[in-house]
C-alpha cells in the first residue's frame, strides 16, 4: 500500500502475509490430487478463504481510501486505479487460457481426443466478452467460465465501485447527515446477507450466480472491522492469547462449516481474525514477520489467478497423457466434485503416501514461481500504467483535491 505524496501510512505486514497463506490454501482446495492433505475438512472447506480476501479487502481499502473519496472525480480516479490493479493480470491469464484452448483445437484437428472438445462448455468463445468486462458473477452465465476463480475478481471490482459511490454520496448529497455513510453501508450489508440466505443453494459457496452479493457482504464487514480497529486501543490486544485463539477459531470453523447455514458466518469469523492480526501484537505475528511471508503477500493475487491454469495444464493434462501412454488408470470420478470443473472434475490418485505429498509440494512451489514472475512482468507494469492514466485524469480535472494513492 502506498499513500499520497506527503503522507506515509503504516503497512499491515502480517495481514499481507495471511493473504498469501490464504491464496495457497485456496489452491490446495482446488488441487484435485489425492494425498493425506486432500480429505482434511479444513482443506475441503477452503473455498471460504475467498471470504477472507473480501473481508481483508474491505479493511485495507477503507484504510487506504476512505478519507480520499469525497467527489465524483475522486470516484473516477479510484475506479481507474482499481481497474488497473485487477484487469491486466485477469486479461493475460484469460489470454493464456485461450492460447491453451487454441492448442487443443490444433491437436484435435490432427486426431487427438480430449476430455472436453476445444472451445466448448465453460471455454466457449461467446463467454469471452462477459469475462473481459468483469461480468462473470451476476448470473449472466449459469456456470463458471474460462478461469473459474476470476469470478471473485469481477465481484470485487464492482464492489469497489459501490463502496466508493457510498462514500461520495455521503460526502456530497448527504453531507449534512453525520452517519450517512454508516447507515448506507449497514443497509447494503443487510440486503446482501438477506439475498444470500434466501437464494443461495449451497451456503456461502456462491460464485457465478450470487458472487457479487457475497463479496458485498464480506467487503462491508471488512470496512466495519477497520472502523472498529481505528477506535480500539492497541493495549487491549497486546498479549499472546488473542492470536492463538484466532488460530484455533480458524481451524475449528473451517473444519466444520461445510456448505450449510454455518458457512454464512464466514465473513464474521474472518473479521475477528483480521481485527486481531491487524495489531500485530502476538507470537504468531512475530513468527509471520519475515521476508517469505512478505513475498507471499505480494504475489498472492498472481497465485490466486494462475492456480486454475496450472492445475488444468500442468497437472490434469500431463496425467491424462500419462494414462493414454501407459494404459494405467490414474484418475477416478467416483464421489468427486470440483469447483473448477473440466478435467479437474477427476480426482488424481497416484497411490502411496509420499509421492502425492511430494507432487502437492511441487505444485505449490511451481505456482509461487509462476506468480513471482507474473508479479514483476504483469502486475507491477499494469498498476504503473493505470496509475499514470489516473494521474493524467486528475490533472485534467481542476475539481480534484489531490491524487489518490495506490493501494494493493
Amino acid at each position: 500500500m502506498a499513500s499520497s505524496p506527503g503522507a506515509t501510512k503504516a503497512h499491515f505486514r502480517v495481514l499481507d502475509g495471511w493473504r498469501g497463506v490464504a491464496a495457497l490454501l485456496v489452491a490446495l482446495f482446488h488441487l484435485n490430487l489425492y494425498s493425506a492433505i486432500y480429505p482434511l475438512d479444513f482443506v475441503r472447506n477452503g473455498y471460504l478463504f475467498v471470504d477472507f480476501f473480501f473481508v481483508l479487502s474491505g479493511f485495507v481499502i477503507t484504510y487506504s481510501y476512505a478519507d480520499r473519496l469525497k467527489t465524483l472525480d475522486d470516484w473516477g480516479v479510484f475506479a481507474i486505479r482499481r481497474f488497473g490493479r485487477l484487469w491486466p493480470l485477469h486479461v493475460v491469464v484469460l489470454l493464456a487460457f485461450v492460447a491453451a484452448e487454441s492448442a487443443k483445437a490444433v491437436l484435435a484437428s490432427r486426431g487427438a481426443s480430449f476430455y472436453l472438445p476445444p472451445f466448448t462448455g465453460a471455454n466457449s468463445l461467446d463467454t469471452l466478452p462477459i469475462n473481459l468486462v468483469f461480468g462473470q458473477s451476476f448470473g449472466l452465465i449459469p456456470h463458471l467460465t474460462w478461469n473459474p476463480p476470476s469470478w471473485s475478481i469481477c465481484a470485487e471490482f464492482w464492489t469497489y465501485l459501490v463502496f466508493a459511490a457510498v462514500l461520495v454520496v455521503s460526502s456530497t448529497w448527504l453531507a449534512r447527515f453525520r452517519f450517512a455513510a454508516l447507515v448506507l453501508v449497514v443497509l447494503i450489508l443487510a440486503f446482501s446477507v438477506l439475498i444470500l440466505i434466501l437464494f443461495s443453494q449451497h451456503g456461502m459457496d456462491a460464485s457465478y450466480d450470487l458472487g457479487f452479493v457475497r463479496c458485498l457482504y464480506g467487503f462491508l464487514v471488512g470496512h466495519l472491522t477497520y472502523r472498529l480497529f481505528q477506535v480500539t486501543p492497541k493495549a487491549m490486544l497486546d498479549s499472546r492469547f488473542p492470536e492463538l485463539a484466532m488460530l484455533i477459531l480458524i481451524v475449528e470453523y473451517l473444519s466444520t462449516a461445510g456448505r450449510g447455514g454455518t458457512s454464512f458466518f464466514a465473513p464474521l469469523v474472518f473479521s475477528a481474525v483480521v481485527f486481531v492480526f491487524a495489531f500485530e501484537a502476538g507470537p504468531v505475528s512475530r513468527l509471520m514477520s519475515n521476508r517469505g511471508n512478505d513475498w507471499l503477500g505480494k504475489v498472492s493475487y498472481s497465485i490466486y489467478m494462475w492456480q486454475a491454469f496450472i492445475i488444468f495444464n500442468f497437472v490434469d493434462r500431463p496425467v491424462s497423457i500419462a494414462e493414454k501412454i501407459t494404459g494405467r488408470v490414474l484418475t477416478t470420478t467416483e464421489g468427486v466434485s470440483s469447483a473448477l470443473g473440466g478435467e479437474a472434475g477427476k480426482l488424481i490418485v497416484l497411490g502411496g503416501q509420499v509421492l502425492p505429498i511430494v507432487a502437492t509440494l511441487l505444485f505449490l512451489v511451481f505456482l509461487v514461481a509462476v506468480a513471482s514472475a507474473s508479479y514483476y512482468l504483469i502486475e507491477r507494469p499494469g498498476q504503473k500504467l493505470f496509475a499514470r492514466l489516473a494521474q493524467w485524469r486528475w490533472r485534467q480535472s481542476p475539481a480534484s483535491a489531490r491524487p489518490v494513492g495506490l493501494a494493493r
